[in-house]
């Protein structure tokens, strides 16, 4: 799911039309990326190419790239838009540049809801009414220092949600509670990378704005490191 969780649906048209105004720009000569799409058509036929042109609502021109170049294009294929019911796109973390075709990025206060739901949301999978008796639940922090940015924001959600699944599958574990419950909160801060220790009683993740975020596995492996 890499690269992928920050897409939102669209119809096949406007989609289409977004990942068009990407390719009018490659022709007036800006570096964009290359849409290999398959057209799954109403008839049960599929066909696949890299994205030429789109006439709203009326055509599709695909190409069929050899050797990867497109200037070496073995054909060419009309296609009737009418005929379209659905688009699979090849190695789709290329949307994520086109913005029309993500969320758009959680500002502060969100991110803050949103780790307080996280955090809340544990502490009552684990110990149920832990809060209401007096106990002291699991916290997210954030040290905002260079991260309060539209990458930095997108870059601590999803180093959030990663984190989050990875104290899940800690609980999870034998003994996972009791092992849990030595973290007393993650503490999230930027970094040269993204990763996480732990240390006394915090949970510490760096982020990398820059960098996809690691599975959720090899961020509970560094949690666990120091358990």
């Amino acid at each position: 799911m890499e690269g992928v969780q920050r897409l939102v649906a669209r119809r096949v048209e406007k989609m289409l039309d977004a990942l068009a105004a990407q390719v009018a720009r490659g022709r007036a000569g800006e570096d964009v990326p290359t849409f290999t799409l398959t057209l799954h058509l109403a008839q049960g036929v599929r066909l696949s190419g890299v994205l030429l042109d789109y006439l709203p609502r009326e055509a599709i021109l695909l190409a069929s790239a050899k050797e990867g170049l497109l200037s070496r294009s073995e054909s060419v294929t009309y296609v009737e838009f009418t005929s379209v019911i659905a688009v699979t796109v090849e190695s789709p973390a290329v949307l994520n540049q086109v913005p029309f075709l993500l969320r758009p990025a959680l500002n502060r206060e969100d991110l803050l809801r949103h780790a307080d739901r996280l955090a809340h949301g544990i502490t009552e999978q684990f110990w149920p009414g832990e809060q209401k008796l007096g106990g002291k639940p699991l916290s997210f922090e954030v040290d905002w220092v260079e991260l309060d940015t539209e990458p930095g924001r997108r870059a601590l959600e999803d180093a959030m949600n990663a984190v989050a699944h990875a104290l899940r599958l800690i609980g999870k574990e034998p003994n996972g509670r009791d092992t849990l419950r030595r973290i007393a909160r993650v503490a999230f801060a930027r970094g040269r990378n993204t990763v996480a220790s732990f240390e006394g009683d915090t949970g510490k993740v760096s982020v990398d704005p820059s960098a996809p975020v690691p599975p959720a596995q090899a961020l509970r492996k560094g949690l666990a490191a120091g358990l």
